[in-house]
């Protein structure tokens, strides 16, 4: 009789000791597009399996002409924001810019390249330049985000917003360039654009590498 209720207090404690693990799956939450733009997904463009352009909305459009096409040999426009050109660039195209950075794979080389071009370079001599440079987790990459901006009179900034997104063994960009603006809108166009931008990059599909 001893040995049953001492091996019922073994068995009891033993059973307090235990652990239940639980098994929690995670779901990734789904990118919400910026409010107020409709975005167009655009399939087998550059190195891109697909991509969504805001082509309509919040001073999107379609720039005038283009001369991309995708693998079904459909003209796709670029995008146009408030009357500059938004550029989308992939491994290809950064190459022709880059043609001196052997790395193109590190954010922080292709920045560099990206500030030594004509124009950037020449911005970035003036006094009331204004430079910011930060890295930013978007889809679970790390990327370069690029603002300058320099005052031209009290009417008029002008503007680069860009972003550098490493991908396998190089990198693609999303920005817009020598853009303009008035003093009081700058702050929020810049917002709207960096919205735009994130949601097209977290939502950006690569083709797989051959």
């Amino acid at each position: 009789m001893k040995r049953i209720v001492y091996l019922l207090i073994t068995v009891a404690f033993l059973g307090s000791c235990a652990t239940t693990t639980k098994t929690t799956e995670v779901t990734k939450a789904k990118p919400i597009p910026p409010k107020g733009v409709t975005f167009t997904k655009v399939e087998n463009l550059y190195a891109f399996a697909s991509i969504q352009m805001p082509f309509e909305g919040n001073g999107f459009g379609k720039w005038k002409s283009s001369s991309n096409e995708n693998d079904a040999g459909e003209i796709i426009r670029n995008i146009k924001y408030k009357g500059s050109q938004v550029f989308v660039n992939d491994k290809q195209l950064m190459s022709n810019i880059f043609k001196a950075i052997e790395d193109k794979s590190d954010i922080n080389n292709v920045l560099e390249g990206f500030k030594s071009r004509g124009f950037l370079s020449h911005w970035l001599s003036k006094d009331n330049v204004i430079q910011e440079y930060s890295d930013v987790i978007i889809g679970g990459k790390t990327c370069k985000r690029v603002f300058v901006s320099y005052n031209w009179d009290d009417s008029t900034d002008f503007y680069t917003l860009a972003y550098i997104v490493p991908h396998h063994k190089t990198t693609v960009m999303f920005y817009i360039d020598q853009a303009t603006t008035s003093p009081a809108m700058l702050e929020e166009d810049v917002k709207v654009l960096d919205n735009v931008f994130s949601y097209m990059i977290e939502t950006v599909e690569f083709r797989e590498e051959k």
